[in-house]
C-alpha cells in the first residue's frame, strides 16, 4: 500500500484512514470496548436548533455567511455551545466505569471529499452503580468542533442539519445563520 492519505479515494477503491475518513467495512467501531456491564444511553435534553451569531463589524467582499456555511472567523463563538445532556443507566448486575462518547457529523452539503464522515467532539467517563443512573452533560462547543476545514484551508461552521452520534442513539442539530438586528435611528 502506497497510499497514505486520510481522506477516501472511490476513483481508486481507497477506502480512506482514521474513523473520520474510513468508508469501508468495520470490524469494530472507533471507541467500542469491553466493559463488566451492560449500559444504555438515552438523550434528556438537547436542542434541536441553533442560531449561529454573527459578528456584524465584518465588511469585506469575502462572504461571511453563504446558504452552505459561516466562515468561523465571522461568527459569535466566545459562548456558542450545545449542551446535551445524557442519562447513562447501568442495565448490569455490575457496577462499573462507562465512556460516553459523542460524535458529529456534518451535514450532506459539507460532507464532501474535505469534510469527515464523523468526528469525536465530546467524551465523559462516568462511575455507574448496579441498576441506577447517572446524568451526564456534555458542552459542544460549536466553533472548535462542528466546523470543518474547507480545500481552501478556511474554518467554516456548516448550515443545515448535523447528527450527534450518542452510541446507537442520533440527534439532529440544525444549525442557522442568526442575521444580525439593523439599529434603526
Amino acid at each position: 500500500m502506497t497510499t497514505m492519505d486520510m481522506r477516501s479515494n472511490p476513483p481508486k477503491s481507497y477506502p480512506g484512514r482514521t474513523y473520520r475518513f474510513y468508508n469501508g467495512p468495520v470490524v469494530f467501531p472507533f471507541g467500542h470496548g469491553l466493559s463488566y456491564s451492560n449500559f444504555v444511553n438515552t438523550i434528556a435534553a438537547a436542542p434541536t436548533v441553533l442560531a449561529i451569531p454573527l459578528d456584524g463589524r465584518r465588511r469585506s467582499n469575502n462572504t461571511t455567511a453563504s446558504d452552505k456555511a459561516v466562515r468561523v472567523t465571522h461568527a459569535k463563538c466566545s459562548r456558542l455551545s450545545i449542551g446535551v445532556q445524557v442519562d447513562v443507566r447501568n442495565s448490569g448486575s455490575r457496577d462499573g466505569s462507562h465512556t460516553l462518547l459523542v460524535f458529529s457529523a456534518p451535514p450532506a452539503t459539507a460532507a464532501g471529499h474535505w469534510a469527515p464522515i464523523k468526528q469525536l467532539v465530546a467524551f465523559e467517563k462516568v462511575y455507574v452503580a448496579a441498576g441506577s443512573q447517572q446524568r451526564v452533560h456534555i458542552s459542544i462547543h460549536v466553533c472548535k468542533y462542528l466546523s470543518v476545514v474547507d480545500r481552501f484551508g478556511i474554518r467554516r461552521i456548516p448550515l443545515g442539519q448535523h447528527s450527534l452520534h450518542i452510541g446507537d442513539i442520533r440527534h439532529p442539530v440544525f444549525l442557522q445563520a442568526a442575521t444580525p438586528g439593523v439599529i434603526k435611528s
